[in-house]
């Protein structure tokens, strides 16, 4: 993206007459006034040196809507799409490559004493294990839209070169074993369904693809202990009381999370903390609530409506969602469609993850925010 924006810029295609990009209509204003909304926060913030390092990371939301509204205009922009999508395949590779040797590794060198297990032996195959470099919910975040930029940009009725690019980037999805990505996958199966049968011509297709692809998620769920523990883990979550599960996990953590940040937003709801003062905020409720696994985590609300709420009160909450469904409805009215699955995307997977709060979910807004604002782009 650096040398994008570099070549961008020199190659002279910067001028100050593109500030139409920044309206109430698409997601680059509401990104600007998300951003000076933690300016703002600082007022009645405490930890300083914490609001330095957040405005630090959220930085992209004001520069990406900056740099569009002076009409830097990159024809790199398309080649970028192509290499987001070859990086999320390769890394689908390496990952399955990897995990691979880690499961050969440890059936070659079974003690005597122990039993192959093939619960071990799928290990490498699965969640953190499998998307080693990155949070499995940011892999699977990433190979879900390079999957909707695939689908969007090919017919997979007669290219070959589209179907396999589906095929791994779906398979990396369903390896990262994230929840959220699994639920986001199969509403994009679903549509993707629907449009083909539609389809006469590629009806038939379709319905051999839902047949294969119901046989393969069966297979996997009767086949991986790993698999029916997280499903295993979302099913019993619902069905508890009141009481947080004592054993820790993802689900369980959330559920434990969320309760300390609507205790805290009901208690200061219209001005937040602070913007640097949050993360101190969550950890001190977490010790009053004896909440033990998401203060040794040192666990942010994982769910970035709450956490902005908790920082600075539920108007910037609301900001938050208005930066997604007033796009979205605008997009959705212009046949938009990749800049609608980005907006879905993130609005669904910010239920669950504070996304906002780390550079890997900041970068990928921003970036495919000012990118789909382009309409002489090829990405729309």
């Amino acid at each position: 993206m650096a040398i994008m924006l570099f070549l961008g810029v020199v190659g002279g295609e910067m001028s100050f007459n593109s500030f139409r990009s920044l309206t109430w209509k698409g997601p680059l204003l509401w990104m600007v006034v998300f951003y000076l909304w933690h300016l703002v926060g600082l007022g009645w913030t405490i930890n300083m040196d914490f609001a330095a390092l957040d405005l630090g990371i959220k930085l992209p939301l004001l520069v990406f809507p900056l740099l569009g509204a002076a009409g830097v205009r990159s024809a790199l922009r398309g080649p970028a799409i192509q290499a987001f999508i070859a990086a999320n395949i390769l890394s689908v590779a390496i990952a399955l490559g990897l995990a691979s040797y880690h499961s050969l590794e440890y059936m070659l060198h079974v003690r005597p004493d122990e039993v192959c297990s093939g619960y071990t032996a799928s290990v490498p195959f699965f969640a953190s294990n499998f998307s080693w470099a990155l949070h499995p919910s940011y892999m699977a975040l990433y190979l879900t839209m390079a999957l909707v930029l695939v689908l969007n940009r090919s017919s997979l009725s007669g290219s070959f070169n589209g179907r396999w690019q589906v095929v791994v980037l779906a398979l990396g999805v369903v390896l990262c074993a994230s929840k959220a990505g699994w639920i986001a996958l199969a509403g994009l199966g679903v549509l993707e369904l629907h449009k083909a049968l539609q389809d006469p011509g590629r009806r038939r297709r379709a319905l051999g693809g839902l047949v294969l692809a119901t046989v393969a998620v069966g297979a996997l769920y009767g086949g991986s202990s790993l698999v029916q523990e997280r499903v295993a883990q979302v099913v019993g979550s619902l069905g508890a009381g009141p009481e947080v599960p004592v054993q820790a996990n993802s689900t369980s953590d959330r559920k434990q999370v969320w309760i300390a940040a609507v205790e805290l937003i009901a208690a200061q709801p219209w001005l937040g903390v602070g913007t640097g003062d949050v993360k101190d905020a969550l950890m001190a409720k977490y010790a009053e609530l004896d909440y033990e696994d998401p203060l040794q985590k040192r666990l942010n609300a994982h769910d970035q409506y709450l956490n902005t709420a908790v920082a600075l009160g539920l108007p910037a909450a609301i900001c938050l969602v208005a930066l997604i469904l007033v796009p979205l409805w605008s997009a959705r009215r212009h046949g938009e469609h990749a800049m609608v699955a980005l907006l879905l995307l993130c609005g669904f997977n910010w239920a669950v993850e504070s996304m906002l709060e780390v550079q890997a979910g900041v970068l990928f807004l921003s970036f495919f925010a000012w990118s789909l604002t382009d309409k002489r782009s090829a990405l729309t």
